[in-house]
């Protein structure tokens, strides 16, 4: 059985692996990188627009974003908005945003439209719909930050991408249930050096894995409220924001361990919110059937219930996470993990222990055994 096992995820390494070799690692390139231009961004605009009514149901405003930039033409491996506000080597910071730049705050994520009127697209509030962000809400959550796509080469959108219809399959669930999308795989990162006359060039990167870098998981959420009651739905999908970041702390697992025990899971539901004023709880159930943490993991189907404190400060509604544990979709760790097997492989040959590398892919091998079988009911545990 774990031949067979083994085989299987070797497949998926090799999917992984062709463009990791293409794309990762810094090389020649003799096209050269530029920024997105506003003809493009303006574009990119547009088939938002086209999607907005395609989109049946509301997802959180960092996949929105994601299924637009695909759809377009644009493809980058999801990050959540906390990821984004940080960086991704898809994306530059500028100081001034042109139609169709990411407009980025720790927490939330939308489309630039207008730079001069300020405003922005993005999955908020109780809906999709364009802000201003220098307005007094957005104002109270901190100064954002503008990233523009990177591009390969002078070539710009393909024909068949410009009226691209909308994937809605990644946003297809239900109202109050966090969405987990399956994705096994996403274009990797591109590592090359940007011209010297682009804005903000960043410096090479190294060849130590990106799954790697420091995170700290932040200790809260500010939950985008329409009214002075956040709605189950609002709390869902600060919660799937924040869920989607703590996946970061599989970074480098196992050869680091996390330090909180990781609960992977298939879905979330926002119960119900109690509150007494200015505080309160929002009551969840999660289902599961991976633990991942420093000693190993296990996987078993579970349901657990929780709670995330609920407070009201001047900037409004925060949402305080679990202390004990996190919550991560299955999707987000299957990217994680398969990003640090790939990692891994291709870099084997360099390893001072060649050992301690086979073992952290056995073990990679085995936590993606249990994401990939749904019908797996079995309970099996592993140490490192």
């Amino acid at each position: 059985m774990w031949s067979r096992t083994l085989l299987r995820y070797l497949c998926v390494l090799a999917a992984l692996l062709g463009p990791l070799a293409a794309f990762s690692w810094p090389q020649d390139d003799s096209s050269g990188l530029r920024l997105l231009n506003p003809g493009e961004g303006a574009t990119l605009v547009n088939n938002a627009w086209e999607q907005r009514d395609e989109v049946r149901s509301k997802p959180d405003c960092s996949h929105l974003v994601h299924q637009i930039y695909e759809s377009s033409g644009f493809p980058y491996p999801y990050a959540s908005s906390f990821d984004l506000y940080e960086g991704i080597d898809n994306f530059r910071r500028v100081s001034t945003p042109h139609p169709g730049d990411l407009v980025v705050w720790r927490g939330h994520v939308g489309i630039a439209i207008d730079a001069v009127k300020h405003t922005f697209y993005s999955s908020v509030r109780s809906g999709l719909r364009t802000e201003y962000f220098d307005g007094p809400y957005w104002r109270a959550q901190g100064r954002p930050r503008f990233y523009r796509y990177i591009l390969r080469g002078s070539g710009g959108l393909a024909a068949t991408n410009i009226s691209a219809p909308a994937n809605t399959s990644k946003a297809n669930t239900k109202i109050l249930v966090a969405p987990v999308h399956r994705e096994i795989a996403d274009a990797p990162s591109l590592g090359t050096n940007l011209p010297a006359n682009v804005e903000s060039p960043t410096a090479p990167p190294s060849l130590t894995s990106p799954l790697n870098r420091p995170f700290a998981l932040p200790s809260s959420i500010m939950v985008v409220a329409a009214d002075n009651r956040p709605t189950d739905e609002e709390a869902a999908e600060a919660i799937s924001e924040f869920n989607s970041a703590a996946g970061n702390l599989l970074r480098g697992w196992p050869a680091a361990d996390p330090e909180r025990i990781v609960l992977v899971y298939d879905q979330l539901r926002v119960k119900r919110i109690e509150l007494k004023r200015d505080r309160g709880w929002v009551n969840i159930e999660v289902e599961g059937r991976l633990s991942i943490g420093g000693k190993g993991l296990e996987g078993k189907r579970r349901h657990e219930k929780l709670r995330w404190e609920l407070d009201r400060t001047p900037q409004g509604w925060q949402l305080l996470p679990p202390a004990a544990r996190a919550y991560v979709p299955s999707d987000v760790a299957v990217r994680v993990l398969a990003g640090q097997l790939a990692f891994l492989a291709q870099n084997e040959a360099t390893s001072d222990d060649l050992k301690l590398a086979l073992h952290q892919q056995s073990m990679i091998v085995r936590a993606l055994g249990f994401l990939f079988d749904p019908n797996d009911n079995q309970t099996s545990t592993t140490k490192n």
